[in-house]
C-alpha cells in the first residue's frame, strides 16, 4: 500500500507583538489571516494542506483558539473605549448646549437669606429656580412645577443648564403625549370606531397595536389591516374574545381584557350595515378546515410539492369564503384530494409516504362527503343555483 507524502503544512501567521501593541488596522489584519489560516487548514472543507488529525491538529487549534481569543479581546475593549468617550463627548455637548441657553435672571433673596435666580429658555419659556443656600456652596433647582434637583451641582450656570436639560426633557414628554392624545382621536378615512356591544360574526373590523402613553393609559399606535370577524365570545366579566380571519384560513383569537382597552376602540367601515346571519358560511369554514388539517398532516413526510400548495391554498380560500364558483371549487378539491389519494397509496413510494395513505383518504372521503351534503343543503341554494 503506498506511503502516504508528507505535506508541508504553512506556518501560523506569527503573532510576535501583543494584540494590545496594535494599531487598529494591524489588529484586524492580524485577525483575517489567523482565521483565513484556520479555514484553510484546519477545516475539512478548507483548501488544506490540512494538519494531520489527533495531537498536532489539537495543539493548532488551541493556539489559534488562544491568540484569536486574544485579538477579539483588545477589539471589544477598543470598540467599548471609543462608544464610552464618545458618551462622554456627547455628554459633554449637551451640559455646554444647556448651559449656552439658559437664560438666568437677577436674583432675589429670601427672608432666609438664601439668594433665587430665576431660569428661562428661548423655546421652553419660564422654567423654575437656582438657588445657593446662605454662605453654601452647592447649587440646586426648582422647577416650575415644584419639582426639585435633589442632586446638587458645582456652579450657577451648571444648575441653570440642568434645569434646561429637564425643562427639554418634559417639553418632549408633552409633545409625545399630544402626539398620543391625537392618535386616539384620528382614524383612517373611510373607517369609524364601532360599537363593541353590537360587533358580530362576519363585521370587518381594524383593530389597534396598543401602545403605553406617556401618563400610562393605553392609546393606539397604529390600526391594523382589516380582517373579518368570525365570532364574538362575551363572557360575565366584561371581557371579549373575538375570533379573526386570518390569511392562512385560520381564525386567531383577538382577548379583549380590560375596559381601558375597549376605551381605545376597534374601527369599521363608515356607514356599516349590521352583517346577516349566514351559516353557509360556518358550515363551509369547518368542513374545509378538517380536510386542510389532514392535508397538513400528509405535508411533512410528504413534502410541500406544488401539487398541495396549490389544494391547501384553494381549502384556505374556501375557509374564508373567498370563492366565484363555490361548488366547481368544491369538485377541484374532490378531484385533487382524489389524485393526492392515488399517489400516497402507490406501492413505489417509500413506506414513510404509504404509511399516512388513511391521511389521504380521509380527505379524499371528506370531500366527497362535502360536495355531496352541501349540494342538497337549503343553506347553499344559492350557490347551487349560481352554479348551473
Amino acid at each position: 500500500m503506498p506511503t502516504a507524502t508528507a505535506v508541508a503544512i504553512p506556518p501560523m501567521p506569527a503573532a510576535p507583538t501583543p494584540a494590545t501593541e496594535l494599531d487598529d488596522s494591524a489588529l484586524a489584519e492580524a485577525t483575517r489571516a489567523l482565521d483565513a489560516w484556520y479555514r484553510a487548514h484546519l477545516l475539512g472543507s478548507g483548501t488544506g494542506p490540512h494538519i494531520e488529525r489527533g495531537e498536532p491538529s489539537r495543539t493548532a487549534l488551541i493556539l489559534v483558539a488562544a491568540r484569536m481569543r486574544e485579538l477579539k479581546r483588545v477589539r471589544k475593549e477598543r470598540d467599548q473605549g471609543a462608544a464610552r468617550d464618545a458618551f462622554q463627548r456627547r455628554e459633554a455637548q449637551r451640559k455646554a448646549d444647556n448651559e449656552a441657553r439658559a437664560q438666568v435672571g437677577r436674583p432675589t433673596r429670601e427672608a432666609d437669606g438664601t439668594l433665587v435666580y430665576p431660569v428661562s429658555d428661548d423655546k421652553l419659556g419660564e422654567l423654575g429656580t437656582a438657588r445657593r443656600a446662605f454662605r453654601g456652596r452647592k447649587w440646586k433647582f426648582n422647577r416650575a412645577d415644584n419639582g426639585s434637583s435633589g442632586q446638587e451641582y458645582d456652579s450657577l450656570r451648571a444648575a441653570a443648564g440642568a434645569l434646561v436639560w429637564v425643562g427639554g426633557l418634559a417639553a418632549e414628554a408633552a409633545e409625545r403625549q399630544r402626539q398620543q392624545e391625537a392618535a386616539r382621536a384620528t382614524v383612517p378615512d373611510g373607517w369609524e370606531l364601532a360599537d363593541w356591544d353590537d360587533l358580530t360574526e362576519f363585521d370587518l373590523i381594524r383593530t389597534p397595536a396598543y401602545g403605553k402613553a406617556e401618563d400610562g393609559t393605553l392609546y393606539p399606535r397604529r390600526w391594523r389591516d382589516p380582517l373579518e370577524v368570525r365570532g364574538v365570545n362575551r363572557l360575565e366579566s366584561g371581557a371579549m374574545v373575538i375570533s379573526l380571519a386570518q390569511a392562512h384560513g385560520g381564525a386567531d383569537p383577538l382577548f379583549v381584557s380590560s375596559q381601558e382597552m375597549k376605551d381605545v376602540g376597534v374601527l369599521w367601515p363608515v356607514g356599516r350595515t349590521r352583517p346577516e346571519p349566514q351559516p353557509w358560511r360556518e358550515k363551509l369554514r369547518v368542513r374545509m378546515a378538517d380536510i386542510a388539517d389532514d392535508i397538513e398532516t400528509i405535508r411533512r413526510p410528504f413534502g410541500s410539492t406544488a401539487h398541495l400548495q396549490e389544494l391547501a391554498d384553494l381549502l384556505a380560500r374556501l375557509e374564508r369564503a373567498h370563492s366565484e364558483d363555490l361548488f366547481a371549487d368544491l369538485r377541484r378539491v374532490e378531484t385533487a384530494t382524489g389524485y393526492l389519494r392515488v399517489q400516497v397509496g402507490d406501492t413505489a413510494q417509500p413506506y414513510a409516504v404509504r404509511e399516512i395513505n388513511s391521511w389521504a383518504v380521509a380527505a379524499h372521503l371528506k370531500a366527497t362527503y362535502a360536495l355531496e351534503a352541501l349540494a342538497t343543503d337549503p343553506d347553499f341554494a344559492w350557490a347551487v343555483a349560481a352554479g348551473t
